[in-house]
């Protein structure tokens, strides 16, 4: 079914904004993160970045010695890793919370004790590190299905919820009434992400190199799996355009939502 053909549908359910979750799915750096906030302010809703509690273990990984690293990456990873991460998530002092935005902002805040773990890993010097450990840990069952709970609590303790991440429509929430999967090219991709991510430190090209091979390994662990109910859109030339096309691709997925449901 083509865009136009589900944009034509009659809108056929009223969805409460209090108990909502729209899933957003989709390939690295594809502008869900920006995109997802652009939907939570014209709906009134929360946030949920399940990649930043990810990354936050990686963080964590590395700080209790799980792995070693140089100035900037991962050097020795042993190979009961993820058996390692599952320990130590379990037996952390202070446990991984998520707690409402603050006001003014519409992402929910990943703790750890009163460390606020987006701000930290935005500003860590080892983003490559960061970046490696999180596509093992995102591959690696035990702990997905640990977080997995985690992510559900919060998404009903948060209430109406745009939840991020790879495979949310899928094993996460697969009953959300409303699912998105976005891609783009590698190309577009890098371009967007040298520009407008903070945390990228690479040229352009090398970006691109690295965005291939994380979405290799992610297509290889399923992480790519698309949704088989979910609105899919390529973002290549919403991002492409400098990042100035976000708010276009923010109004076809509004479009194709507010043609289906009644948010109230």
């Amino acid at each position: 079914m083509n865009v136009l053909e589900r944009l034509s549908r009659p809108k056929t359910e009223t969805l409460s904004r209090n108990s909502l979750i729209i899933t957003v799915d989709g390939s690295t750096t594809a502008g869900k993160r920006v995109i997802a906030e652009q939907l939570a302010d014209k709906y009134g809703l929360s946030v949920l970045n399940t990649g930043t509690s990810i990354r936050a273990m990686a963080l964590l990984a590395i700080e209790n010695n799980l792995v070693s690293t140089n100035e900037t990456n991962v050097t020795t990873i042993p190979p009961d890793f993820s058996k390692r991460i599952v320990e130590l998530y379990d037996s952390m002092p202070q446990k991984m919370t998520i707690e409402k935005p603050r006001d003014g902002d519409h992402t929910a805040r990943i703790m750890v004790g009163d460390r606020e773990m987006r701000g930290e890993l935005l500003t860590y010097p080892k983003q490559k590190a960061i970046e490696n450990l999180s596509a093992i840990i995102a591959a690696s069952p035990s702990i997905r299905w640990k977080l997995y709970q985690h992510w559900r609590e919060a998404a009903e303790k948060l209430g109406g919820v745009i939840v991020i991440g790879r495979k949310t429509g899928v094993d996460l929430f697969p009953k959300a009434p409303i699912k998105l999967y976005l891609f783009s090219s590698p190309q577009a991709s890098a371009a967007y992400r040298v520009t407008h991510d903070p945390t990228a430190t690479l040229h352009e090209s090398s970006e691109e190199r690295y965005i291939r091979e994380r979405d290799v390994t992610d297509m290889r662990h399923g992480l790519l799996d698309r949704p088989t109910d979910a609105f899919v859109m390529e973002t290549s030339n919403y991002i492409g355009r400098d990042g100035k096309g976000i708010a276009d691709a923010v109004g076809v997925i509004a479009n194709y939502i507010d043609s289906r449901y009644t948010i109230r």
